[in-house]
């Protein structure tokens, strides 16, 4: 009986602790979802553009970062959404909305600088954005359409850097289409 209840009052704080990040990061994919609502409703961007797989290759970059038609409107939508999310809470590690292929345009400010010539790792750690993530964490979390999915990994950052995370997601639904999903990665 000891046990059992021990047992119980872990899950119960395990749950405690993951409900809270759920309902976040549901609510910063809702966030997200308005502000491409609004774009297209405004007309500055149309559905083919919002929903394109194609990629243009960022010239002398490493590792690769690419272009898609959706980036310039990511660059203005969503560092007031996901930047907030980090800094409201330390143990949030990132905070990143990914399209369907795992390609994240805007990754938070301290992890999108300028990529430097030859440093692939420092590259790897530090220019996160423009990036396509397709490890099977990354497209997990980009087509997942359940209402949450939570993951729990570790995060390799290059540079000679990880960390443990434990992931929350929820889809990106626009005019009843999948985009793609927010990915919340929280330190354990």
């Amino acid at each position: 009986p000891e046990q059992v209840a021990a047992i119980d009052a872990v899950l119960a704080e395990a749950r405690s602790f993951d409900a809270g990040y759920i309902a976040k990061v549901q609510s910063l994919a809702a966030a997200a979802e308005r502000s491409f609502e609004q774009a297209l409703t405004t007309g500055r961007i149309d559905e083919a553009a919002l929903f394109s797989a194609s990629y243009d290759d960022i010239e002398g970059t490493d590792p690769p970062q690419v272009m898609a038609l959706s980036t310039a409107l990511c660059e203005q939508v969503m560092p007031a959404i996901i930047d907030p999310a980090k800094a409201s809470d330390p143990k949030v590690a990132f905070c990143a909305a990914a399209d369907r292929n795992g390609y994240i345009a805007v990754h938070n400010r301290d992890c999108s600088l300028p990529q430097r010539p030859g440093a692939r790792e420092w590259n790897a750690a530090n220019s996160r954005n423009r990036r396509i993530f397709d490890d099977r964490t990354s497209i997990l979390a980009a087509r997942n359409t359940k209402p949450s999915l939570v993951q729990t990994y570790r995060r390799v950052l290059g540079d000679g850097q990880s960390q443990m995370l434990k992931e929350f997601d929820a889809p990106i639904q626009v005019r009843g289409r999948h985009w793609g999903g927010m990915r919340l990665g929280v330190k354990l």
